[in-house]
């Protein structure tokens, strides 16, 4: 099945699996909370195309519960953006570098406000994913970018660092555009790693909690 494709109804089910009504839902329930469905007014169930919502809300979970730690998510979110920027320096296109370079262009304008801000810096970050045409690294890096875009709106430090992160990121797109892997990898690892620090030093000043 395909994004938009509807499910049978319930009835139906029921009959095609033998199971009761409660089973059926239930089945349902779960598949909606992990995002592989949605429920449409006079449509139904229908598929819906993955997007790791379900999977953000897990990572807060697991993070609130205090089941994984903030240094863990930030040491997953290195390596995999170091993977696509690496990958991106070989297959990116000229396109892609387009709205890269939009977006910083967008990004460094100083009266663009705080909201729209960090809506372009976790879309930069998934334009780089984009740029490495390979949609897997799009679907497991946009639930760690929801998350911190979570704690960007909710703490007060994020616009005092916008300038820093024009200049990692225009970085990080120098790299890309030279078609230089390694370059590409270390300014990636460089701007992260003083996220990483910037994003404790903001939780700490709001008491060490993560919400």
């Amino acid at each position: 099945m395909v994004e938009g494709d509807r499910l049978p109804t319930e009835p139906a089910l029921m009959a095609l699996f033998g199971v009761s009504r409660t089973v059926v839902r239930e089945a349902a329930a779960l598949l909606t909370s992990r995002g592989l469905v949605e429920v449409r007014p006079r449509r139904g169930m229908t598929v819906r195309a993955p997007d790791g919502s379900g999977v953000a809300e897990s990572l807060a979970a697991q993070l609130q519960l205090s089941r994984v730690s903030l240094d863990q998510l930030l040491e997953v979110r290195l390596t995999l953006e170091s993977a696509m920027a690496q990958i991106a320096a070989v297959n990116r296109t000229e396109d892609d570098l387009g709205r890269l370079d939009e977006n910083l262009t967008h990004m460094a304008d100083l009266k663009t406000d705080r909201a729209t801000t960090i809506n372009l810096d976790i879309s930069f970050h998934e334009a780089v994913a984009d740029a490495t045409h390979n949609p897997f690294f799009q679907m497991v890096i946009r639930p760690i970018n929801d998350l911190l875009r979570t704690l960007y709106i909710d703490k007060v430090g994020y616009m005092s660092l916008r300038d820093t992160t024009v200049i990692e990121h225009r970085a990080i797109v120098d790299a890309i555009r030279a078609s230089s892997p390694d370059e590409a990898v270390a300014a990636t690892r460089t701007h992260l790693s003083r996220v990483s620090e910037s994003v404790r030093d903001m939780i700490s000043k709001s008491g060490g909690q993560w919400s």
